[in-house]
This record gives C-alpha cells, structure tokens and sequence, in this order.
C-alpha cells in the first residue's frame, strides 16, 4: 500500500499529570556518623532499618536498666563487623570469611616481632608521646639533635660510599622509549640491585632468593629473567607479602615451577619452614622500599632464621621509610641504649627523619607566610630548611648504623652503599649484608683460582 493511503496518526502530548511516577524505596533510618549521612540500603516495608544495623538498636529494660537487642539479629563471634540471624548462626560460623583458620607450619604469631630479651614493659604506646614536635620541649629537641650529630661525625660521616651498578637485562629495558619517567625510575633502582647481587657473588645455582614485601614482584620479576638468560640451574625464587596485589609480575617469569609467592606477616614467618627451601643449598633475602619496621622484622627473621641453620648468605635491602620504625620491633635498640637513648627519645628521631625528604611539612599557607625569612617554622623550632634536611638525613643514618650493629653481632659483614643517584630517589641507600664465613669461602675460592690460572 502507498504512503498516500496510509491515514495520519497525531501524536498525543503527554503532561506531567500523566506519568505515573514509581513509589520511593523506603531505605535504612540509621545515620552513619563516619560518613555524615543515612545509611542508602533498601529496606522491607515493615522495617526501619536494613539487617546491618538492626542489631546496633538496643533497648532499656526498665526493671534492671539493662540493655536488650530490637531483633534477632547479633553480632558475628568471628568479627562484630558484621551481623548474622541468631537462628542461623551455627551454619554461618562453618562458612564464614572471617572464621580462624589452620596455621601454616612456616608461621608462628609475633616470632619476629620483638627480641627475647626486650622488656615487657615494652609496648607501642601513644599515651605519653606527643604527636608532633612541636609540642616536644625545645630543649629536648635540640640535645637530641646534638647527640644526632655527635654520633654521626663519630661513627657514619665518610663511611658511605657511591656503587652504582646495572643489570644486562634491564640495562637494554630502560632504553625503550615507551616507559615515563616515573616508571623508569623503578627500573633504574631494580637494575643496580641486581647488579649488586652479581658484584657480590649472590647470583649462583642451588639458591632460593627471597624477596621480602614483594608488591607486584617487580624484583622478582627481572631477577627470574636474569636466572634463566645466565643459565643457573636449580633455583627458586620466593615471594613474601602480607597483601594480595593486583597485576602482579611474577607469574610472568616463564618458568612457573620456579616461583612462590607466600602469603604472610614478617612478623610471624619462620623461613626454613617453607615448602622445599630446604632442597637448596643457600638462601639470599632482597628487598625494595622496605618500609621502617618491616625492615627490622626482616633482619630479626634472617637472624633467627640462621642461629637453627646459617643458610642466609646474603641480604640486600633498599631502605626507606625510617618514620615508620617503631621501638618495640627496632633491632638496634642495644647502640641506641648504649648511647643515651630511650624509647621516647627514639621515638622524636623517628619524627625527625621526616625533615630529610619531606620538604618544609608546611601548607602553602605556612609556607608563603616564612617565604622572605629563609626559616623554617615549626611550633617554636625555628629550624634553616638546609640545617632541617641535613638532620633528617643523619637521623637515617645513624638508625641504620644500629641496624647494621646489630647484623654484625650476629655473623655478617655489612655496609651501607648509594646504589642509585640522589635524582632517581632520595631513598638512595642499600644495606648489603653477607655472611662472614660465605665471605671467608668466596675469598678462598678466588685465590684458588688465580693461583691455578697463574700455573697454567
């Protein structure tokens, strides 16, 4: 049929009248103080509040005033976070997330965490500490300055010596144009700590490394690469981190069988109890960015785990975050204490750090205010920005010389190298550890073989 013959349909206008608006859902009364604002979850038609916060509704028992819950609703026994019915609180307790689970053998809760002849007095406690500087006395702050500089002429001033070295691999990595500047940098980083590994004879067969907070397994990553391009045989490649991380490198490497991430705690791991650490003949611990305790709980777990079986040979650790370090986990509290530091005292060094990479710690509003003065203002701390950074800096150091003290105590041979230029990262120090009696043996090997090439 043509279009002609086709009648035409007018359209009818529709008004507001006519459009049947949708009843609102009636949603949960409760107001959530954190937020500042009611809670969005729908609720039934003869409930007021949605499952979740039912169970915060108490009410007054008027004979003995004591509190009774509104529903049949209570709080999980594994985590009060959240709520299950009464009447089905058997069959939540199997399923739920939160229920404790088996321990692994290879943990054991708080091993790492402290050392046994800590005292038990010792606990992490903000009561008494003040939370910023300045509140600290000025008197305070300045003696302990002092000691700081003092200590740092006496023992670390000209000690710290400049090795930066690369990696093959990464070497030809970061010439690809398509990396930013801020990825570069971790590569640069990652490249002289595996060159650190080579320079140090690390790099060997029958060895598994192990990467300490792992992340995205960045390290761990390039270093399978350069195992499997050199040829060793035989290795395994550990990673350990508290956290699950998304896009992570590792199972990336290729060869699978020879790469283990371990889900847990520094603080508790026990590392000759890992799966088939025991098949290989040496261990070798690095690490990236290791923030403030973490670092310390390593040390204590490469200690610990040497006085059962000497298998560490060596340890790498790009330090950082000294702020986070905490008194209770520090594993040089010995030199500290030895040189008139307490557990307060330590605790306005850690608060120090903070001056060598942080800037002046002012908003622009402070900051614009002292602009023409040349000073840095911190409550009654009227401290030159240049002064301010240099303490921070030998604040690091000199925590990191205890560190140090205390590996060599206990068997190694240690010292502190900048491994990249201030300019990639102003975290630029490595401490490099090696066991005293690999040492020993690397060394005798050496001559062994210069002593062969001679004759031959």
């Amino acid at each position: 049929m043509s279009n002609e013959f086709q009648p035409e349909v007018k359209k009818l206008k529709t008004t507001d009248e006519d459009i049947v608006k949708p009843a609102e859902e009636k949603r949960c009364k409760f107001f959530v103080q954190r937020k500042k604002r009611f809670c969005k979850i729908t609720v039934g038609k003869t409930k007021e509040y949605c499952g979740e916060h039912e169970v915060i509704l108490m009410k007054t028992n008027p004979e003995n005033d004591s509190q009774e819950l509104l529903t049949d609703r209570i709080p999980c026994p594994y985590d009060p976070k959240h709520s299950v019915y009464q009447k089905k609180l058997t069959k939540h307790l199997r399923i739920c997330n939160s229920r404790p689970k088996d321990k692994p053998k290879y943990i054991s809760t708080g091993l790492n965490a402290r050392s046994s002849d800590d005292d038990d007095d010792c606990q992490d406690t903000e009561e008494n500490s003040p939370t910023k500087l300045s509140e600290i006395d000025v008197d305070i702050v300045e003696g302990l300055i002092l000691k700081i500089e003092n200590l740092y002429k006496e023992f670390v001033e000209g000690t710290l010596e400049e090795l930066i070295l690369e990696n093959e691999i990464l070497r030809e990595e970061c010439k690809n144009p398509i990396y930013g500047a801020p990825t570069l940098k971790h590569l640069l980083q990652t490249s002289s700590i595996l060159g650190y590994l080579k320079h140090f004879n690390l790099l060997d067969n029958d060895t598994s490394y192990v990467e300490f907070g792992a992340g995205r397994g960045i390290i761990s990553y390039w270093l399978g690469k350069t195992l499997l391009r050199e040829n060793y045989s035989n290795n395994q490649v550990l990673l350990i981190d508290k956290a699950s991380h998304r896009h992570k490198k590792d199972n990336r490497i290729g060869e699978i069988n020879m790469v283990q991430r371990i889900r847990a705690d520094i603080s508790d791991l026990v590392l000759l109890k890992l799966d088939k650490i025991d098949e290989f003949k040496k261990i070798i611990c690095v690490s990236k960015h290791l923030c403030g305790a973490a670092t310390d709980l390593t040390l204590r777990c490469v200690v610990n785990s040497n006085k059962e079986v000497p298998k560490i040979e060596g340890c790498l650790i790009a330090l950082c975050c000294h702020h986070r370090c905490t008194w209770k986990t520090f594993v040089g509290k010995k030199f500290f204490q030895k040189n008139g530091f307490d557990k307060n005292s330590f605790e306005i060094v850690t608060k120090m750090v903070g001056w060598a990479i942080c800037g002046d710690g002012m908003s622009r509003e402070k900051r614009s205010e002292v602009a023409t003065t040349g000073e840095i203002v911190t409550g009654h701390h009227r401290i030159p920005k240049e002064r301010r950074m240099s303490i921070g800096i030998k604040c690091k150091r000199i925590i990191d010389y205890a560190r140090l003290q205390y590996l060599k105590e206990n068997g190694f041979q240690v010292s502190l190298k900048y491994y990249v230029k201030s300019d990639i990262t102003l975290e630029n120090v490595c401490l490099v550890a090696e066991l005293v009696k690999c040492k020993t043996q690397v060394a005798i090997k050496q001559t062994f073989s210069n002593v062969i090439s001679d004759l031959t």
